[in-house]
């Protein structure tokens, strides 16, 4: 799949806890977990270089609760689930106004990803159900997921039309699946929490690359894990330079990036890492 492999390219030292990360118009959006009211808005300068640009600050939208972020091409905009409100906060940068406007739900939002028709894919964690909805923030498809998937985060739509889903909790299962549009289980990697090869520990968040492959934000273990379509072991992605509590991984598709952003441990401070795919 990598010609000469992934490499890091940059290191962007963070102040706090990330929430999540994600591109959109040549920009990087990144949301801090103190103020999840503010994102910061960098450039991504044709030498790869990232500049901080400004701060957004989004009205109404609580210093804690937020959970996720991700971009929408098609409609140019921002999307944060928004727990404690049960919403769903769209910014849309470019406009000279900067428009922010918001969706009320009949579930409790948590993980976030966009399918290719455009359409917002929200994972909800209390009532194990995906819900889509379109650009108007109307639901046009509810998915409940079998009782044995406890605790989803974070699901992305594969080119199938089938789910891949993370989840941990409850029975202390931890475990990536692939799931069909009735919610079963056809395939999945992991089981009870652990390390190495076939365990996942608090996997919180998936990307799916244009050729299918899943990386795994294996937070517990502190590393990304590269799945193949069918959810076997392919390699950690970069294990001698990602040693930090990876939360979060976003793929920007069209320029071949994989952005993952880590938690603070300790001493070591929270970072957004670039990595060439």
């Amino acid at each position: 799949m990598f010609c000469t492999g992934p490499r890091l390219t940059h290191t962007l030292p963070m102040p706090d806890f990330i929430q999540g990360v994600t591109t959109l118009l040549d920009k990087l959006y990144v949301l801090h977990m103190r103020d999840a009211d503010h994102l910061d808005e960098y450039t991504i300068s044709d030498a790869e270089e990232y500049v901080m640009l400004r701060g957004i600050s989004v009205p109404g939208l609580p210093k804690n609760g937020v959970c996720d972020i991700v971009s929408c091409e098609q409609n140019k905009c921002l999307y944060l689930s928004n727990m404690h409100k049960a919403q769903i906060h769209i910014v849309v940068p470019k406009s000279t106004t900067r428009k922010f406007s918001k969706w009320t739900l009949s579930e409790v939002p948590y993980g976030l990803s966009v399918t290719d028709a455009g359409n917002l894919l929200v994972t909800c964690l209390k009532s194990r159900r995906l819900l889509e909805l379109n650009p108007h923030g109307k639901c046009i498809r509810t998915i409940a997921l079998n009782p044995e998937l406890h605790a989803p985060i974070h699901s992305v739509q594969l080119a199938s039309g089938n789910f891949v889903v993370c989840c941990f909790g409850g029975t202390g299962i931890h475990r990536v699946c692939n799931i069909n549009p009735q919610g079963k289980v056809e395939q999945s990697y992991g089981g009870v929490s652990g390390g190495g090869e076939g365990r996942l520990s608090s996997p919180t968040h998936v990307a799916v690359d244009k050729d299918g492959f899943v990386f795994v934000a294996d937070g517990g273990n502190a590393r990304i894990v590269m799945l193949s379509p069918s959810l076997r072991f392919v390699t950690v992605v970069l294990p001698n330079e990602l040693q930090q509590q990876t939360n979060h991984v976003y793929i920007d598709s069209v320029a071949s990036r994989l952005y993952a952003s880590s938690r603070m441990i300790s001493t070591i401070r929270a970072t957004v890492s670039v990595v060439q795919l």
